[in-house]
């Protein structure tokens, strides 16, 4: 591909399920695994999930774990769920700690 003169590349699922690939493609191979695609009938759910899926693989791999191309998109959907609503539990105390902070120091 960049030999071809293309200028960007989207690798983000790829590389979510072969972090190895750009050393495949190096070397001339494939990447060997895909991740399952989801093909549900309403495709805003259907995008969501895929989209989940892959933030869930480059979270594993962010860890130091192997991917795993089989997760399911409902368990991946359900994971990404739980992770926001924990980070919006976080965010809504930040307003109340600087409120409180900018009080205490007037």
């Amino acid at each position: 591909m960049l030999d071809g003169g293309v200028a960007l590349v989207g690798m983000g699922t790829a590389l979510a399920v072969a972090p190895d690939l750009p050393e495949r493609w190096r070397h001339g191979r494939e990447a060997g695994r895909r991740m399952r695609p989801v093909s549900w009938s309403d495709k805003a759910l259907a995008s969501a999930a895929g989209m989940a899926q892959v933030r869930h693989q480059t979270r594993r791999i962010a860890r130091g774990r192997a991917p795993r191309s089989g997760t399911h998109p409902v368990r991946a959907l359900l994971w990404e769920r739980g992770r926001q609503r924990r980070a919006l539990r976080g965010y809504r105390g930040w307003p109340a700690a600087d409120g409180a902070g900018c009080a205490a120091r007037g």
